[in-house]
């Protein structure tokens, strides 16, 4: 699918709606995808891990966000992705992954279906995330940490495949210029390192050509 098109076949439209379907399409594509790693300067960095999950609401595939407490230490009052820094107790880093979404929304690591991993991102906090894609049953009775999460997302895939609700903004940090994804769902922004996350989690599996990660000027 090429940016600012629409689905003409509806192919996209009918895996959307098949679950079955959908978890083999995604499966597959990760199997044949080597996971790259965007590290745009030579810094510490601290190693982090996130779950992108999908689940079926409605008859269709949906994506869980979070939106995160004023109170967190980094990223406050942002949408993301469950997940969050390894522990020295964490046999690797999908182990961090299924850990942190269980901490922070009750999500039992038994009821989620790995499917594969996508690249690599180093945030401008010095996390180096490493994503995973997974799917779990719904409905769910979510366990939220109150003190991390504000509330719930959850967000038809569909919605964020349409280009109308994205777009890529330049963002000023210092001496460093960063081409920023956005994402829009009612009153919910996502950007971010999660709108690269989503970015290249769509272009991995489905071939949107959302794959510009520049940092100008960078260190």
């Amino acid at each position: 699918m090429k940016k600012n098109t629409v689905d003409p076949s509806g192919f996209y439209h009918a895996l959307c709606h098949s679950e079955k379907d959908l978890k083999k399409h995604i499966r597959s594509k990760l199997t044949a995808h080597k996971p790259r790693r965007y590290i745009y300067k030579d810094a510490p960095y601290t190693e982090a891990a996130v779950l992108i999950p999908i689940f079926f609401k409605d008859g269709q595939a949906h994506v869980l966000f979070t939106r995160r407490t004023e109170i967190v230490e980094h990223h406050k009052g942002q949408v993301s992705f469950p997940g969050g820094k390894r522990d020295e107790t964490d046999t690797d880093l999908l182990t961090t992954a299924l850990r942190e979404s269980e901490e922070e929304v009750g999500l039992q690591s038994d009821d989620v279906t790995i499917l594969g991993q996508t690249d690599v991102f180093l945030t401008n906090t010095h996390y180096l995330v490493t994503p995973y894609v997974g799917f779990f049953p719904y409905p769910y009775n979510f366990k939220i940490s109150r003190g991390e999460i504000a509330h719930l997302i959850e967000t038809p895939l569909l919605h964020l495949m349409q280009d109308r609700h994205f777009e890529i903004k330049p963002w000023q940090k210092g001496n460093e210029t960063w081409m920023v994804h956005f994402y829009y769902f009612n009153d919910e922004t996502i950007w971010g390192v999660t709108g690269f996350l989503l970015s290249n989690f769509l272009s991995v599996v489905f071939g949107l050509e959302r794959n510009n990660f520049e940092v100008k000027n960078a260190r």
